[in-house]
């Protein structure tokens, strides 16, 4: 079987195209998957964990790829990531506050329907 690509596998990005485009981070290389559907591949796992910010090499990882010093100092890796409502940058303790700048403080458009009247509210 030929080889394509090899490195550090990262999450499938996906692009709302027509039909959908699917493409893997595999190394340096953005694999297209679109042209592998229905076909064969094989994928084989080195054994190997490295860190997907800073390359080094770790017994396991964090957050989706992360070593646990990455972990714990990028703010891409904090709680507010998953709880928006924990984000803690207009405290001014964000631990990255261009990253925060960038990706954390943005305007957001929120989408509210009552269908039927509110549910599972207390008043």
């Amino acid at each position: 079987m030929k080889e394509i690509a090899e490195g550090i596998l990262r999450k499938m990005k996906s692009r709302l195209e027509q039909p959908v485009s699917y493409k893997i981070p595999l190394g340096d290389n953005e694999v297209p998957l679109n042209p592998l559907i229905a076909k064969k591949i094989k994928l084989e796992y080195s054994g190997n964990i490295f860190c997907v910010n800073c390359g080094r090499k770790s017994n396991k990882s964090f957050n989706q790829g992360y070593c646990y010093p990455c972990f714990q100092k990028l703010a891409q890796c904090d709680s507010c990531i998953i709880h928006p409502e924990k984000c803690h940058f207009d405290q001014g303790t964000c631990r990255e506050p261009v990253w925060g700048e960038k990706y954390c403080m943005q305007d957001h458009i929120v989408y509210l329907a009552n269908s039927s009247g509110l549910k599972g509210w207390n008043y």
